[in-house]
C-alpha cells in the first residue's frame, strides 16, 4: 500500500473547503511560499494539519489514522449497577454533592455582596 503524500491531501481540502490560500497563510502565520512548499512535503508534521484542519473546519482524523484519539479506539465499557439499592445509593451520593457545591457556591455569593 503506497504511504499518503499528506501535503497533498491538505491541499485538496483547503481547494475542497473554499477557503482561500491567502487567508489560510495569514491564518497561520506563515508566508505564501511556505504555504506552498507545506503542500509538497509527503510527510507534513501532524500539529500543522491539526492547525490547517481548524481554520478550514475538517476534521483529518478520516485522512489520517494517527490523528484519532487514543481513547475513541478504546471500547467504551457502560457503567453497570448490581441492584436498584446500588442506584438509589449512587444517586443519594451524587445528590449531596451537588446539594454542597450549591451551598459553598450560596455561600460566596453572600460573601461577595457583604464586601
Amino acid at each position: 500500500m503506497a504511504k499518503q503524500h499528506r501535503g497533498e491531501v491538505i491541499r485538496e481540502a483547503v481547494l475542497k473547503s473554499g477557503v482561500k490560500f491567502s487567508s489560510l497563510y495569514r491564518k497561520l502565520g506563515i508566508s505564501r511560499p511556505t504555504l506552498y512548499r507545506r503542500f509538497e512535503d509527503p510527510n507534513l508534521d501532524f500539529d500543522f494539519i491539526k492547525r490547517v484542519g481548524d481554520i478550514i473546519y475538517h476534521n483529518f482524523a478520516e485522512e489520517f489514522k494517527e490523528l484519532v484519539p487514543a481513547t475513541a479506539l478504546e471500547p467504551i465499557i457502560p457503567y453497570q449497577l448490581d441492584s436498584l439499592d446500588d442506584c438509589k445509593n449512587k444517586l443519594l451520593h451524587v445528590y449531596s454533592l451537588y446539594a454542597d457545591m450549591v451551598q459553598r457556591y450560596n455561600n460566596l455569593l453572600a460573601s461577595r455582596e457583604e464586601a
